[in-house]
């Protein structure tokens, strides 16, 4: 399917307060990081209710560890995803929390 529009150009851009010259918001690997820890937190908590959805066997015990294994591996499925593009959520919401002509990354 094919847009007439590019949502990206719809979304306005997040008001940025300049008052504060601590530095906090002026790193653009450390807002990258925090976009990219909470698209994995979505995609993580996505797995989590796919998982749900799955009927449990009678093949297979499953004990507290197992849940915890699971668990600990969609956490870093999740991570690994959001680190290599994930849904493409990280990257708008960069732009976003960027600002207009900053960082063009």
């Amino acid at each position: 399917m094919q847009l007439a529009f590019d949502p990206r150009l719809s979304l306005p851009q997040a008001p940025v307060d300049r008052s504060d010259d601590t530095g906090k918001h002026k790193d653009p690997e450390a807002l990258r990081a925090l976009c990219q820890d909470f698209e994995s937190i979505l995609i993580q908590s996505m797995f989590k209710e796919m998982r749900k959805t799955i009927p449990e066997s009678e093949l297979l015990d499953t004990d507290m560890a197992s849940d915890l294994f699971d668990e600990m591996m969609d956490m870093e499925v999740a991570r690994d995803m959001a680190r290599k593009g994930g849904f493409g959520l990280a990257d708008q919401l960069y732009r976003q929390l960027q600002g207009p002509g900053e960082g063009l990354d």
